[in-house]
């Protein structure tokens, strides 16, 4: 019996822990583990519910592109740079048998052993998609993509995981640092670990320098999720009631971005503004989407999460995107015929989208 991985929660992490898998103007965001730190294998995300099928406008808004695979039929596009390289995973229709069984499952049953199908990280750039491959081991997935086509991500080993960092190139394991962002300036975000335990760090060229905590002793903070060119930081902290915390750091300082009145909120993408989008609770516990910026929280409404978010102020989530002030379905600026969109998981500042449907990873142009 053949079966695809299951897959994780990228969007779960963006509305809870927002570590995915979500995205800036520049580079993508989603989780990875340390090098060195046992570790599940990297795990893709599942789809959102999507909203009632719209109906297309007439002239459509967006270009759709399909980024096609790698060999598997199926893909996951995560991040998106200026330039409009796409980072992800993608199956490579490569399998391998699992020692678990998938038929016949009791005694005197035949035992059918299980396949599962292999994924890779991949860069995809003016039509054509690259295999980054892994670190010895059978998967892989790209988080965070600059504009120098350099991507952090997460891959096997031969023996675990680790967070990686591909440099055109080569795909080479760090050491270190969990790599959840990377800016343009090759300034990596993410978690570092030491004998105390996991503390939000940037490393720059191998210089790791640890990101302060909140005064708020009861709050405590595992990673950062983003950066942006300026060095400015987010991550996502939890309190000892398990209610998130979102926060930015900058020069040195860290700042609660605090909620629209409940008790959590976390943060999802930062822009080169300085600008964080989000979500954060209502004080009748509601989700809704935000907009920070300069101290003001602007709301984007009930259930609008955010993922990834640009230097024109538009910010996207499942099938939405919100711009000047307005949220729209993106399959209602799609031609008629194109797939469903489900989930945008990066936009930059040319207005390009990366987005998937059911199994397949597409990118918006604007027309």
């Amino acid at each position: 019996m053949v079966r695809r991985t299951t897959k994780a929660a990228l969007i779960l992490a963006v509305m809870v822990s927002m570590a995915a898998a979500v995205t800036m103007a520049a580079a993508g965001v989603a989780a990875a583990h340390p090098a060195g730190v046992a570790a599940a294998k990297p795990k893709p995300s599942p789809t959102p519910t999507p909203t009632p099928t719209p109906t297309p406008t007439s002239t459509a808004a967006y270009t759709v592109t399909n980024l096609g695979s790698l060999g598997g039929g199926e893909s996951d596009a995560l991040a998106i740079n200026n330039n409009g390289q796409v980072t992800g995973y993608s199956y490579t229709g490569k399998t391998i048998t699992l020692k678990t069984c998938c038929g016949g499952c009791y005694p005197g049953g035949p035992h059918n052993p299980c396949v599962e199908h292999l994924y890779h990280a991949f860069v995809w750039s003016n039509g054509t998609m690259t295999d980054l491959g892994t670190l010895g081991g059978n998967f892989s997935q790209g988080d965070s993509i600059n504009l120098s086509g350099e991507v952090v991500g997460s891959a096997d080993t031969a023996t675990g995981s680790s967070s990686f960092l591909w440099n055109g190139t080569k795909m080479t394991a760090l050491s270190g640092v969990g790599a959840y962002a990377i800016n343009d300036s090759g300034q990596i975000a993410g978690a570092c670990t030491d004998s105390t335990g996991s503390y939000p760090c940037v490393d720059s060229n191998g210089k790791f320098t640890r990101l302060p905590q909140p005064s708020n002793p009861a709050v405590t903070c595992g990673a950062a999720s983003a950066i942006n060119n300026n060095g400015q930081a987010i991550g996502t902290c939890d309190d000892t009631s398990s209610n998130e915390h979102a926060v930015l750091w900058q020069n040195g300082t860290v700042t609660d971005l605090g909620t629209f009145g409940g008790p959590s909120g976390a943060a999802a993408a930062i822009n080169n503004n300085g600008q964080v989008a989000g979500y954060a609770m209502t004080s009748t516990d509601a989700q809704h989407g935000f907009l920070w910026s300069n101290g003001t929280m602007t709301d984007l409404g009930n259930n609008f999460i955010s993922a990834a978010l640009n230097d024109n102020d538009a910010v996207v989530w499942g099938d939405l995107i919100y711009s000047g002030g307005t949220v729209q379905n993106l399959n209602n600026l799609t031609p008629a015929g194109s797939p469903q969109i489900m989930y945008a998981t990066g936009i930059n500042d040319k207005g390009q989208i990366v987005a998937n449907a059911s199994g397949q990873a597409l990118l918006l142009t604007p027309n």
